[in-house]
């Protein structure tokens, strides 16, 4: 085979594969269920990945034991794909659950995909300063970071005078998620679109 066929042909698979990647978003964003999720405030910042915010999620960190726990598996590990049960609420979503196998799920509760990032079996309780036995795991989901106009990440990490945050969402039957829109304190800020 000469140069320029092989040429074309490596574009026209690099092509196909952005192709691929574009689409894949966009069905889960145009198939997906929206759901609202709360954010919380997050610092750490890249100056080699332009200008984003990175988004933390009560629903990233999942009590498995203590008043609180989620119902649901219990051993889990590094790296392990976990589905968590999310019940929609006005306010945002909650975590009510957590399994290792989609299909446990119970019916009406929508099923979003994740890895698990780390267990911890402790945390510190500020108020004693004291370390307290505290099984959370730390999951990531894919919508942990959102690029935004230059010098806008800041405000989204870090709302000035009391704004509150919130990331609507779409969910697929995958279990995916992708990030539909920005709310500041209600009112979309910013949207994904296409183009």
């Amino acid at each position: 085979m000469k140069l320029w066929p092989k040429i074309v042909l490596l574009l026209a698979v690099q092509v196909a594969a952005l192709a691929a990647m574009i689409a894949d978003k966009q069905w889960t964003l145009n198939t997906g269920t929206p759901v609202l999720l709360q954010t919380e405030p997050v610092d750490p910042r890249s100056l080699f990945m332009g200008d984003y915010a990175r988004l933390a999620y009560p629903i990233s960190r999942l009590r498995l034991d203590g008043e609180t726990a989620l119902g649901g598996d219990k051993d889990f590990k590094r790296h392990d794909t976990v589905w968590v049960a999310l019940k929609a609420e006005p306010d945002g979503a909650k975590a009510v659950a957590v399994h290792h196998q989609r299909n446990a799920i119970a019916p009406g509760l929508l099923a979003l995909k994740g890895e698990v990032q780390s267990v911890n079996e402790s945390t510190w309780d500020r108020a004693t300063n004291q370390p307290v036995r505290q099984i959370t795991l730390q999951v990531r989901y894919g919508i942990e970071q959102y690029f935004v106009a230059e010098g806008a990440g800041r405000q989204i990490e870090r709302p000035r005078g009391g704004e509150k945050v919130s990331i609507r969402v779409a969910i697929d039957a995958r279990g995916k998620a992708g990030i539909l829109a920005v709310l500041l304190d209600g009112r979309e800020r910013y949207r994904e679109t296409l183009f």
